[in-house]
């Protein structure tokens, strides 16, 4: 779904008012909606939707989308076209076992249209679990187990995941980053531990060992680089040197200093 640009501010004040009946917050709240997007001309204010990026429009979204989940139970979805609906935010799937995809997304769409709300059709698609889908930063496929021979649910970091953690510590540091080694590591660790632990509940083992790998390299190249040394520093600090200085160990959803 689309639900940040599109979501209508009377339907979203309507569930508000709900919970909330204060008239001075309610101003408050509106005010929030009705924030100004600048551009270089001039400002203009929402009509529509809530403002990517503020820290209460993830709340504004879950407090409108929490009706997509009743009204799919009240219209008994579940029961007749076998499907249950499962959300996070404004990302959501449908999972169904033997029957017709196509009936079910169309109900879906149909819904959301009502409360005026656009599913995001470059995003959607039709998929078998054996070929497995990303949601939420997981990906999930059914393959058969190397011990049992049975089919099981695979859960792992997306490959998007994955990539985009890379891309976040490869920002926050740098072989040339005038700190001691101790500062280095002391920024690193609360991202880690935040993706680690994120992931821990996964078969998510491969991912840690490349997210190991990468980050001490990076860790290696700073090191060389301060001590003013040439290449890639493995033999000057191999793994064990750089656990030994603090850098932290990722070993089953666990960090270790």
């Amino acid at each position: 779904m689309s639900s940040f640009k599109s979501i209508p501010h009377d339907k979203l004040l309507k569930q508000i008012r709900l919970k909330i009946v204060d008239g001075s917050m309610l101003k408050l709240i509106i005010q929030t909606l009705k924030v100004g997007i600048a551009s270089k001309e001039d400002v203009k204010a929402l009509k529509v939707g809530v403002a990517q990026g503020s820290p209460i429009s993830p709340l504004y979204s879950n407090i409108y989308l929490n009706v997509i989940d009743q009204e799919w139970h009240r219209m008994q979805y579940p029961e007749q076209l076998g499907a249950t609906l499962h959300r996070y935010c404004d990302d959501a799937i449908l999972v169904l076992q033997k029957r017709a995809a196509t009936p079910v997304l169309k109900a879906f769409v149909e819904m959301t249209e009502k409360m005026g709300l656009t599913v995001n059709q470059k995003k959607t698609k039709i998929t078998k679990l054996a070929d497995g889908f990303d949601f939420i930063g997981f990906n999930f496929v059914r393959r058969k187990s190397p011990r049992s021979g049975k089919n099981a649910i695979y859960i792992c970091p997306s490959k998007r995941a994955q990539k985009a953690i890379r891309k976040k510590l490869k920002y926050m540091t740098s072989r040339n980053a005038p700190i001691k080694p101790k500062e280095f590591i002391e920024v690193i660790r609360p991202v880690l531990m935040g993706w680690v632990n994120y992931f821990r509940h996964t078969n998510a083992s491969k991912a840690f060992a490349l997210l190991q790998h990468f980050i001490n390299i990076r860790f290696r190249r700073y090191l060389t680089h301060r001590s003013k040394g040439r290449g890639f520093g493995w033999k000057k600090y191999p793994n064990e040197k750089l656990y030994a200085i603090g850098m932290p160990y990722i070993a089953c959803g666990l960090i270790k200093y």
